[in-house]
């Protein structure tokens, strides 16, 4: 029993000494970042660090400033625009996956590509899709008989732009996960509810959904989150116009802090929004659990 203790306490040493490089790391490039912005959240600070106390200001005018209130509808649009329709996309293609037919492993494959492109390049690729003179749309537009749409270039259609584009990117990855789900069913629920003659229909609603329910809350949640950070897209493509219409929250905050300067300004939005983000994420936990 003895010796059993002693190796327990050196294997527990050897742990900590093995987590300690992460840990520190972990430490030094986050948390004490974090620490130092949500300081600085309570000053006046400028891009050269002359720092001066002050208080809740910076929260304060989060609410009356207009810019502030713009880029957070945006932000609010923008998630309740993107997450329903990236659930509803994923699992349509999540159903049109579940098939088996040979080529379908290529399939599955090809279409996870979007989600192996980074940010920038998709980005880029849909740029010169939604080029208002050269792009493809605009030109397929022209060949039917209508005129170019100003994708970036107006406030009608920017962020429509940039949801359709955030939805090719995001709805691979997530439709691949509900896909596995969807191959955990049990097929005894299938058979047990077409022998109570359940149609397609009421088989998808009575028993696909509900066994799905757990992985759509997640697949919701993490969607969510991405949404409220959304930035690379309105960064890149509009730079948060036109007139304001594309700049979110996470946007506002870099603007702030880099454009203008105001450091203290900045941290006080970047706060804001991880508090929204909290809340967000607290609300859709309390609603996974109420449903079981």
């Amino acid at each position: 029993m003895k010796g059993t203790g002693l190796r327990s306490r050196s294997e527990t040493w050897t742990g900590v000494v093995f987590l300690l490089p992460g840990v520190g790391i972990i430490f030094v490039c986050v948390a004490i970042p974090i620490l130092l912005a949500f300081a600085l959240s309570f000053t006046h600070c400028s891009r050269f660090l002359t720092i001066q106390w002050a208080g809740l200001y910076n929260y304060a005018r989060l609410i009356t400033d207009p810019l502030a209130l713009k880029s957070l509808i945006n932000t609010l649009i923008y998630v309740v625009t993107f997450v329903p329709l990236n659930l509803a996309l994923a699992l349509a293609i999540a159903l049109l996956l579940n098939r088996r037919f040979p080529g379908m492993r290529v399939i599955r494959s090809v279409y996870f590509v979007p989600v192996v492109l980074s940010m920038v390049v998709t980005v880029s690729i849909f740029r010169f899709l939604y080029d208002f003179n050269y792009g493809p749309l605009n030109a397929v537009l022209g060949a039917v008989g209508f005129e170019p749409v100003p994708w970036l270039d107006h406030q009608s259609y920017a962020m429509w732009a940039i949801v359709a584009m955030a939805l090719w990117k995001s709805s691979a990855f997530f439709s691949i996960i509900l896909l596995a789900a969807l191959q955990d069913v049990p097929q005894s629920l299938h058979e047990a509810a077409k022998v109570d003659g359940a149609g397609p229909v009421m088989r998808f609603l009575h028993v696909t959904i509900p066994s799905l329910a757990p992985v759509m809350t997640a697949v919701i949640a993490l969607s969510s989150i991405g949404a409220f950070r959304v930035f690379v897209p309105m960064f890149v493509l509009t730079k948060g116009g036109p007139a304001f219409s594309t700049r979110t929250m996470a946007l506002h905050a870099y603007s702030t802090g880099f454009d203008q300067g105001a450091l203290g300004q900045s941290s006080a939005v970047s706060f804001a929004l991880l508090a929204i983000i909290v809340t967000a994420t607290l609300i859709l936990n309390k609603a996974r659990r109420a449903g079981r």
